[in-house]
């Protein structure tokens, strides 16, 4: 191989090996950026799972409040049926939240 093709060859090798490195500082950027908005997803469900469980904590202390007033009136011989009504309603709006929950809570890896 001549000095001239020797310098060609390493000029384009070098010109290659530029562009490489300019791709990989793309992809670390890239990447840093995604770790980033994962950490930030991570947080928001942390977030979200925490209000939901407080909302599950408080319609199940609103039942319980009212079932302790239904066995009141029903103790008291009182129609009870409305609260009894409300009482169910509180308890499936529960359930589903707690279903809605799960459902889109990710797995653990």
């Amino acid at each position: 191989m001549s000095d001239c093709d020797e310098y060609a060859f390493r000029k384009k090798t070098e010109k290659q090996l530029k562009k490489i490195i300019q791709m990989l500082e793309i992809l670390t950027e890239e990447v840093y950026d995604m770790s980033v908005e994962l950490d930030n997803l991570v947080l928001q469900v942390g977030e979200t799972e925490g209000v939901e469980a407080s909302v599950i904590t408080l319609l199940n202390g609103i039942k319980i409040q009212l079932d302790e007033i239904i066995a009141e009136l029903a103790a008291a011989q009182v129609d009870n049926a409305k609260l009894v009504e409300l009482r169910d309603s509180l308890d499936a709006s529960e359930q589903a939240l707690a279903q809605a929950a799960a459902n889109f809570t990710p797995p653990v890896p």
